[in-house]
């Protein structure tokens, strides 16, 4: 009696593995081919995006300011969301200027470089020399002098025009400050550029100069580099400095 007891007990249960039934083959496959399918469309989507933006770059691989920069210099800056916004907008006018068939300035500050642009092409190269910023200060006056950054037009150009040497010139060499202005002839170069703000890109400053190098701030390159690229920039020419 109790071994029949026992088998009667395991009954049911062999009965209620036997009601559960698995899904039918067919289901199984298509829920299989179903997730193989998604797989190979985000795929195929991923391959599209990166040849499209290999393809980018291929062709501006002659360019200082290769789209491929944009991404590790931005992620490398300690930069706030306002500054943030502001540098992605003029590193990206820039990557637009590449298309166009115009002339345009660069100017490189981590490799020391000003490249005159054709669109996407280097029309010329030059090393420049960077004004350090600083802050002058002298009989109670204080100029302060920031590095430029971003793109600005420019908004003229001087050749051989004498140059009013302002108060700050002198008290960078620590030299008394003359009642009257002088008047320097290419006290400030040969060649000079006008940016907005009182900065400048321009040739190397006359030995009668009390300026020694490179404004604060500004740009200089070497004369006959300034004088190939002279005939090439208006009031229109777009720098852009990065």
């Amino acid at each position: 009696m109790i071994r029949s007891d026992r088998r009667s007990e395991h009954r049911p249960q062999s009965a209620s593995r036997r009601s559960v039934r698995r899904p039918a083959l067919w289901l199984n496959l298509f829920v299989l081919f179903l997730g193989l399918a998604v797989l190979a469309g985000a795929r195929q989507h991923r391959l599209r995006l990166d040849t499209r933006f290999d393809r980018i770059v291929q062709t501006q691989v002659n360019s200082p300011y290769q789209l491929a920069k944009v991404r590790s210099d931005l992620a490398s800056m300690a930069l706030t969301r306002e500054s943030l916004g502001q540098e992605l907008q003029d590193r990206l006018a820039m990557a637009r200027s590449f298309e166009a068939a115009e002339f345009y300035l660069a100017i490189d500050t981590s490799n020391r470089k000003l490249r005159l642009h054709f669109g996407p092409a280097i029309a010329r190269e030059a090393d420049v020399v960077i004004g350090e910023p600083r802050v002058v200060t002298a009989e109670g006056k204080r100029w302060q002098f920031v590095p430029l950054k971003g793109g600005v037009t420019v908004i003229g150009k001087l050749v051989d025009q004498p140059w009013e040497v302002p108060a700050w010139a002198w008290a960078m060499r620590n030299a008394p400050i003359p009642n009257v202005p002088s008047r320097v002839p290419g006290g400030l170069g040969k060649y000079v550029i006008l940016l907005p703000n009182g900065y400048v890109i321009h040739s190397p400053p006359s030995p009668h100069s009390p300026l020694a190098g490179a404004k604060p701030g500004s740009f200089m390159i070497a004369e006959d580099q300034m004088r190939a690229i002279w005939p090439r920039i208006t009031t229109t020419t777009r720098v852009y400095i990065y």
